[in-house]
């Protein structure tokens, strides 16, 4: 049965020398075959865009996202705050002018990059997501061969972890539940993270990476071991890489480690002082940021409205664990010894920090899931615990691969679905047009618009066009985002409510209590009404079925 290494290490300080390269060593036909595997992942999640990108959709323009486009749109805007030069994050989708904050940097980064190359954001923006995606599986795989020497079980673990989901695709019509987390919740699952955004994707390769430290520091042993010492400063820098990108992932796996390095001492009889040396090296490098972070959602005016109206709910405790599906059915005798025995090796730190990831998601607060950042690692380790350890002695060598076809075939079902939910609109876009894409029109005026604007600029439009505006043109809106618009309910009403008035009378008021700009007036804008307020304003320039007004 393929085990962890160090479980047959003893626990007192004569045991012999760890030698890393006896857990971590990949040989070069596991390289060859996780290449194979990798190539296929990337272009299942990377072709659907390009498909949508040369397809003949006539007036109609792809703005380059296709799911999740509402926040993708965001992105975009922060890349273009870095195109400009900024490196402070602004909500340009608000229309108040705000101080900005050190928060979501690597899209400002990502924009910078943009300026120097002369990429476009958008193009930027993917290749940034594939760089991300294939450092995610890279260390994905490399956390497996940290914990086994058997390249079967690192396998296992890896293919679970990577395309694990649970039963929403075929539970959430008949249940009536929009909240399975294998439909919604991206961060949990590393193949939904891949089709999402560029942080998602490197947040699962740093928490990788720093599992696999972590594994590596506390086996019995390991302290004879300088080279598991030299790891620290890498753990730091991975930690602080974390608080950068996604600092609610460090919660669950902070206070995993914390009750870990306790434990440890408890068990030992004596002052864990190396481990403590861990803890600090994980936890001090982020605390920093996250005292940060907690002191502008409190001052900043702006960012607090941006956090009180960033609701992220946990799914039901039913829903979750039937969306995680054939994975934590599998994990369960994994689960179940790790909680018997409480080992001092892996197994004790990934159920703490399964343990600590499911309460904190479920804590009172508005950002719930977003704790949940990762689940799949934990879930994969103790599956593959399970699938070495208990199923295999129950499936005959000859029936395991058909087993194994089963399983690896069923267990995505989800993935793919979110993915042909978000592409098949795109096949067939003379019925009806899908949410990611614009007017032609509207590209040019947003052409227009980028060297006549600047940040400090407010424009008006339909909220449609308002999304995706910031990020093409670098101007603000009145309403752009359900999250990152001040009073986010009350501007888009308004802005309805300006298109929709039959006459001109009132219509001066936005205008002069946001300071509009410019005014847009096309397809978008006519389905919210007559915009009898436009008739009262200049027109500057005019793009076919789209008009610039200037109040």
């Amino acid at each position: 049965m393929s085990r962890l290494v160090s479980e047959a290490v003893p626990l007192d300080n004569k045991a012999p020398r760890v030698h890393i390269s006896d857990t971590v060593h990949v040989a070069q036909a596991e390289w060859r075959w996780l290449l194979l595997v990798i190539s296929i992942l990337v272009l299942v999640a990377f072709i659907p865009i390009l498909w949508i990108a040369v397809q003949d959709t006539g007036n109609y323009q792809f703005m380059g996202i296709f799911l999740n486009y509402q926040d993708g749109a965001t992105y975009l805007s922060k890349m273009e705050l870095g195109r400009t030069g900024a490196w402070l994050v602004q909500f340009l989708h608000t229309p108040e002018i705000h101080n900005g904050a050190l928060i979501q940097v690597l899209y400002p980064f990502l924009g910078h990059l943009s300026r120097m190359t002369g990429i476009p954001n958008v193009v930027m923006l993917h290749v940034a997501r594939l760089g991300a995606t294939l450092f995610m599986y890279v260390a994905l795989y490399q956390l497996g061969a940290t914990i086994w020497t058997r390249v079967r079980a690192r396998r296992i673990f890896f293919i679970i972890a990577v395309l694990g989901a649970g039963f929403g695709w075929v539970l959430a019509a008949p249940m009536g539940a929009t909240e399975f987390p294998d439909l919604t919740i991206p961060e949990i699952f590393p193949f939904y993270s891949s089709m999402m955004n560029v942080h998602f994707p490197l947040t699962f390769a740093l928490l990788a990476l720093l599992v696999s430290y972590l594994i590596m520091a506390s086996r019995p042993g390991a302290e004879h071991s300088t080279d598991v010492n030299r790891l620290m400063p890498f753990a730091s820098i991975t930690s602080l890489g974390l608080a950068l990108l996604y600092p609610q992932a460090l919660v669950p796996l902070g206070g995993a480690l914390t009750l870990f390095v306790i434990m440890a001492g408890i068990q030992m009889r004596r002052f864990p002082s190396r481990l403590v040396q861990w803890l600090l090296a994980v936890g001090l490098p982020a605390l920093p940021l996250m005292i940060y972070y907690v002191l502008v959602v409190q001052y900043n005016p702006t960012m607090q409205a941006w956090n009180l109206q960033n609701v992220t709910p946990a799914p039901p405790p039913l829903i979750l664990a039937l969306g995680l599906g054939i994975p934590l059915l599998i994990a369960v005798p994994g689960i179940l010894r790790a909680v018997r025995r409480f080992e001092l090796d892996g197994d004790r730190l990934f159920l703490l920090w399964l343990v600590v990831m499911v309460i904190t998601i479920y804590l009172p607060l508005n950002i719930q899931r977003r704790f949940s950042a990762g689940m799949m690692i934990p879930i994969a380790y103790f599956a593959t615990r399970a699938i070495e350890d208990v199923w295999l002695h129950y499936v005959s060598r000859r029936r395991r691969p058909l087993v194994y076809t089963v399983v690896i075939t069923v267990m995505p079902l989800s993935l793919l679905f979110v993915l042909a939910a978000s592409v098949l609109p795109f096949a067939n876009t003379a019925q009806s047009v899908p949410g990611g894409m614009l007017e032609r029109d509207y590209v040019q005026a947003f052409d227009w618009l980028q060297p006549r604007t600047s940040t400090n600029d407010v424009i008006l439009a339909s909220p449609v066009v308002s999304m995706w505006l910031p990020g093409y043109a670098g101007a603000r809106v009145v309403y752009g985002h359900e999250y990152e618009t001040v009073n986010a309910a009350v501007n888009r009403q308004a802005v309805l409510n300006w298109y929709g008035a039959d006459n001109a009378n009132n219509c001066a008021e936005l205008l002069q209590e946001y300071t509009i700009r410019y005014v847009l007036l096309g397809p978008q804008e006519r389905l919210l009404g007559d915009a009898a307020c436009t008739t009262t304003l200049e027109p500057v320039a005019t793009f076919n079925s789209v008009t610039i007004y200037a109040p």
